[in-house]
Formats: C-alpha cells, structure tokens, sequence
C-alpha cells in the first residue's frame, strides 16, 4: 500500500478537469444566516494541510461553530464533544476523563488535541485533560472521526480534536463573560473569561484571559474495597489561562500560559484517600511562524514550536513524589503548490526534541526514574511528508504518505489514498489510512523496547439531501490495530506492552435540518468489536469493549421562540455499558439518557449582552464514567442536575 501511494503523489497531479463545489470560510461565518447548502460547505484544514470544503475533505469530519457551542450551553469540552458522532468518554484514573472514538479508548495517545496549533497531549503518557480548555474561547472546533497520523504523526492514530479561538474579526474590541452554576448538592463553581482585540491593514493583536474554580461532581463516589467520599468535598478543578495571538504581515506569533489543578479522592486503584490530592498541569506553549511566497503558486512556511509541561505534579509527596517536567522544540517546513486550478501539491519535514527530567530524583525510589536508572532522558524524531490533490470528473483524489523516525523505535509509514466527490444534493467519499500510536515518555520508562502500535482503517461515507432543509449522512468503517500499547498491572506493579490485536467496525448516521426559526442536528452511533484479543479491554460479552457504549443517540437543536430569545434542547442516550463492579468482575450498566436544555437571551443592551440559563442532566440520569480497561476503577458518578447561568458582553 505503501508503495501504490508513493506513486499516486505523482500520477494525480495530472488531473482532468473539474468544477470544485463552493465553500465557506469559517473566519467570518454566520452560522444563523446560512443556508444549509453553506452549513454543509463549511471550510475545514482539520485532515490536511490544504483546506477543503467539508464534504470534499479527505476524513469523516465534524465542525463546530462558535453559535453552535453557545446555543447548546456547553459547559465544558466534554458536553460539546459528547455531542460528535462516534465519541464517548470514560474515566482514567484520578477522576480524570478521557475520549474514546468508535468504541476505541484513546485517551493516552491516540487522539491529538490541538489549541490553536498547539499540542495539548502532554509528553510523559500522551493524554490530554479536555475539561482545561474553555469553551468561552472557541471559535470553532474540527474533529477527525479517523486517524490523523497521515498529517500529524503519532499522537493522532485514531482522531483528531482541533481548537481555534476567537481571533480580532469575531471579538471585535473586547468581550467578558461569565458563568456561575449550582448542583444538587451546592455551589458548582463559577468561571470568567476576558477577550480584547485590536487590528490595522496589516497586523492582527487578540488577548484571552480565563479563570474558573469549578467542582467537578457532587455525588457519592465508592471504591471496591467499600471505602467512599462525596466528591464535593474532592472533587475540586482550578485553571487560569492566558492566550496571546499576534499576526504582523506575514509573521504570527502565539503564546499560550495554561495552569490546570485538580483535586480527587478516587486515585488509581480499588480504594480512596483519606482527603483531597492536588494534581498540577501546568502547560507552557510558544509558537513563530511565517509565511513566504516567493510565486504566485507557491507558499512556504517554516514553523518553530516550544512546549513546556508539568503534568501529574504537585502530589503529596508520601502518596506519590514523581513530579516531573517536559521540554519540546519542534522546527518544522511546509510548502504548498498549486500546480493548476484543479491540482495541488503540499509537502515537508519536522524534527523535534523532547527532554524529560524528575525533580528531586534523589528521594524517589528506583522504580520511580527512567529506564536504566536515569533522572532525565531526551529522545528525537524526524518527519517527512507530501500530500497531492488533484480534481477529476469522477472526483477529487487525495494521496498522502509521512515517514516518522524516532531515535528510539523502528519508522512508521502513515499513508493515505481517498476519493470523495461532492455534488449539490449528494456527496461519497471512500478513505483508506494507515496511522500509528507512538510510545510516550513513561510507556518506554515501562518498557523501553515497546514498538508503536499501527492501524488500518477503511471508511466510506455517503450523503443526499433528502428534503431542500434537511441532508442525510452515513458511513461505515472497519478499524484494526495491530501491536495496540496495553497497560496493565500484575498485583502493584504496572507495566505497558503490545499486546495482540484489537479494532471496531460500524457506522455512524446524521441528520442536519436547518429552517428560518433554527436547527435540528440527529445521530446515531454504532460500534462492535472485531477481532478483539485484548483481555484488558473485553467486555465479556455482545461484542463490546468495556466502558464505551455500543449504541449512542444525540440531539442538539435550536428553536427560535422570537427575536433574540431561543429554546435549545440537546439530549444523548447511551446504550448500556460494560464495567468492573468489584475486583475482576464487570457486568453491563443500564441505558442513560443524559437531557440538557438552555434558554438564550441574545441583545440586550443595545446588542452589547447576551444571557443564558441552562438546566444539565434534566432526568437526574445517575449516570457514571466506566474505566475503559482492567484497572480495578470503580465508575465515576458524574455530576447531579446542575442550573447554570452565562452573560457576556460585548464592548
């Protein structure tokens, strides 16, 4: 396949010609106006370098806009998320949740999170805390429902989260916001955010500064051992972030400060701790890019990222003293080329430098430091890649391969080949990719001769519009992963392995209405488990894995009662899930129907204000994040019914 690839790169770029569907850019998008053929070509550089209209882009892809995340009243990333096709979410450890995505956990690795271009995954095990990023920020995000490895390498094997924030054209000079929310059993917490812009003909300045104390949960949580807390009482999250954007011509520059604590009870394993445990994850990000065009055709852009973390810190040292930093500098060039209106060429390399060290190693234990003994290690890697894309009248082909090298495992090939073809009442696309999950820092401190697990994925998507409001979608997938990286523990030790082989098939359907009084967004996901020889994952039964629903249903719409006011329900059935209920036993969790509703109140004040109330988990669900793996976690009862409220104001 590799090798068919390669040689695609070349053979398209002698394309027929074809007429390209129409396409809007997201920048200055207005999702209220738009008409559904515009929702539907929404522009999007989530599965390439170069951008595409959505229904032409070589991935099965959703976007979200900044009107859509307000009108659904999202608190946080997990309710905007839950809301994807093929994503769910399940608990890790230290009341900390994780993605997964067509029944596959990716938490550790294996869906990248991006923030304006910047790598949220942190180093040591690859994760990414999806609750630190405020949704008060966003402009938009894309998620890849596949793998992302083609462009991004080893920490999107099976997904893609991409963040934009708001830039100078949608805060125009300044906005404040914020939200204050109560559960069932007291204060949820408040947060605060505060944008300013400024801009000229040639230069672009926007400022985000966000605060929130917030309690993760209010419920009971209770360990297998019997020994149990109200997580109101430890289940506290604190974050401040601050997020500077500079364009000057065709220099941009980003810096990104992002403190993140959180306070558990529930650590890793079948009992709880006698009061609350800090956790820290401090992240630092700095990125200077530019942009040259030497030809009408042709743009290059060198890139240079530095990253600074400080994840699982701050821990009581007599619990556990691993407090531990990363340091990434990654350089990396891009070229795009437009070799004719109807084919174009993008390629280029990366290389990067990760550095790990333990602080005060002196005191820690041998199991503790890295392999061989060592307080700090630093690991390299090197990237190549190119993508071709050329029009056709049967359609547009995409080709794409990236080389990885990392200093301390054998190369990975990540290739690509798709066909989509989008009409005005229909669209196909048929993908195939391969994609990789490269060890993180600790997973070699486990095991330093661990290999990246690769996979295979084949997908096909169909859509027509079935009425002028409303457009079907459906596609099917097979995922197989070959060498998955397993953790598992034998009594107090714990270790990371490639472990066999594991991997889904199933589809997933969506259907968009968009009228004058709103929207109406309806889907339905389904998963079954295909080949699957990963005790650590099995269910036991139904062809499932554990923790992840099988089926799942969502709704996210928007009513317009009158001028500026509007009723926006959403709601997400998860079909029953498999989990442990006491040691080395699981058995399937009942169906949850989780039923949000916000009320919106959108210019008053001469336009300046906007308030919303909203209601979370109307039904009172009892539902609880299951561990997606053997690990001896007891379900994680998420938070009550919860009453929220949100101004902003424009100035």
């Amino acid at each position: 396949m590799t090798k068919i690839l390669s040689a695609s790169l070349a053979v398209i770029l002698s394309a027929a010609p074809a007429a390209a569907s129409g396409s809007i850019d997201l920048d200055f998008f207005d999702f209220e106006r738009a008409s559904l053929e515009e929702l539907l070509d929404i522009r999007t550089g989530v599965s390439s370098r170069m951008e595409f209209a959505a229904r032409e882009a070589p991935g099965i892809i959703t976007v979200i806009t900044r009107e859509e995340l307000l009108n659904s009243g999202a608190r946080n990333m997990i309710d905007a998320l839950r809301l994807v096709p093929g994503l769910d979410f399940g608990v890790d450890v230290e009341s900390l949740l994780g993605a997964g995505v067509r029944g596959n956990w990716g938490h550790e690795g294996k869906i990248l999170v991006l923030v304006d271009g910047q790598r949220y995954n942190e180093y040591f095990l690859g994760t990414a805390q999806l609750e630190r990023i405020p949704v008060e920020q966003v402009e938009r995000i894309e998620v890849i429902r596949g793998p992302g490895s083609v462009v991004y390498g080893g920490s999107a094997g099976l997904g893609v989260i991409k963040v934009k924030t708001r830039g100078a054209g949608s805060i125009k000079r300044g906005a404040a916001s914020a939200s204050f929310g109560a559960m069932r059993g007291g204060p949820a917490g408040h947060t605060a955010n505060l944008a300013v812009s400024g801009a000229g003909p040639d230069w672009e300045l926007t400022a985000q500064s966000y605060s929130a104390d917030l309690v993760r949960g209010d419920r009971r949580y209770t360990a297998f051992d019997g020994t149990s807390y109200s997580m109101k009482e430890g289940s506290g999250m604190e974050t401040r972030n601050l997020n500077i954007g500079l364009r000057k011509g065709r220099l941009s520059a980003r810096l990104l400060a992002d403190v993140h604590r959180t306070w558990q009870r529930d650590g890793y394993s079948t009992s709880t701790y006698a009061g609350a445990m800090e956790r820290n994850f401090d992240a630092y990000f700095g990125e200077l890019k530019y942009r040259f065009e030497p030809a009408e055709a042709l743009s290059i852009e060198p890139v240079l990222n530095y990253t600074y973390q400080e994840p699982y810190t701050g821990y009581d040292a007599a619990e556990y003293p691993r407090e531990k930093n990363s340091h990434s500098l990654k350089g990396a060039v891009t070229a795009a080329y437009a070799a004719s209106s109807r084919a174009r060429l993008s390629g280029g390399a990366e290389a990067s430098m990760d550095r790990a060290e333990l602080e005060r190693a002196g005191r820690l234990p041998a199991y503790m430091l890295f392999s061989g003994g060592k307080t700090s290690v630093n690991y390299g890697s090197a990237a190549l890649f190119a993508e071709a894309v050329a029009e056709y009248g049967f359609g547009m082909v995409a080709a794409g391969l990236r080389y990885d090298k990392h200093e301390q495992f054998e190369a990975a090939f990540s290739p690509r080949l798709a066909w989509t073809k989008a009409m005005s009442e229909s669209h196909f696309k048929a993908i195939y990719s391969g994609a990789f999950r490269a060890p993180a820092i600790d997973n070699l401190t486990g095991n330093p001769v661990l290999a990246p697990e690769k996979a295979r994925v084949a997908e096909f998507e169909a859509g027509c519009r079935a009425h002028p409001d409303v457009y079907l979608t459906a596609n099917i997938y097979d995922i197989t992963i070959d060498d998955p990286i397993v953790f598992y523990s034998v009594g107090a030790t714990q270790y990371y392995g490639n472990y066999g082989k594991t991997g889904t098939r199933g589809f997933e359907l969506t259907s968009r209405l968009k009228k004058n009084w709103g929207y109406a967004d309806l889907s339905y996901s389904y998963y079954a488990a295909a080949g699957n020889k990963v005790a650590y994952y099995d269910a036991g039964s139904d062809h499932a894995l554990l923790g992840l629903a099988k089926h799942k249903l969502t709704l996210n719409a928007s009513v317009k009662a009158r001028e500026g006011f509007s009723l926006n329900p959403s709601a997400v059935w998860h079909s029953g899930r498999y989990g442990y209920y006491t040691y080395g036993l699981r058995r399937r969790y009942g169906d949850k129907l989780l039923a949000n509703l916000w009320l919106a109140r959108n210019g008053l004040l001469g336009g300046r204000l906007d308030a919303g109330l909203g209601v979370y988990d109307i039904f009172a669900s009892g539902y609880s994040y299951l561990q997606p793996y053997d690990n001896g976690h007891a379900p994680l009862p998420a938070p009550s019914r919860e009453i929220r409220m949100r101004l902003s104001y424009g100035f």
